[in-house]
């Protein structure tokens, strides 16, 4: 069995529907109901992210998401982490997104999870 949470842009998204992912972007807005959120990846584009129940705390910037993609390429939040702002104001997005496609292009270099045996 295999417990793995590939770090993935938006664009890599539909290649991984139905599996757990790690999605880094910036917060774009919260619904009004808190219910979900958009999320603008380090790709440049939007997905949106489904909570499991609403949002009781202020979601903003810099934000990790723990998830599952489904068949629209939203993620199914499990859990979220909130950086700080001096985090967030700092962050090289170009070059995480560099890195995020480098371990896409070549995965057996890159493990990002562990096997049960």
């Amino acid at each position: 069995m295999e417990f793995s949470k590939p770090r993935v842009n938006a664009s890599k998204l539909p290649s991984h529907r139905g599996r757990n992912v790690c999605l880094l972007g910036k917060v774009k807005n919260v619904a009004n109901d808190g219910n979900s959120f958009t999320l603008t990846t380090s790709d440049n584009q939007d997905v949106r992210v489904v909570l499991q129940e609403p949002v009781n705390e202020y979601v903003a910037g810099l934000t990790e998401v723990h998830g599952q993609v489904d068949g629209q390429n939203n993620i199914l939040c499990q859990n979220y982490i909130v950086f700080p702002s001096e985090t967030s104001d700092n962050f090289d997005m170009g070059a995480y997104n560099e890195a995020v496609e480098l371990m896409a292009r070549l995965p057996q270099n890159y493990v990002q999870g562990v096997q049960q045996q």
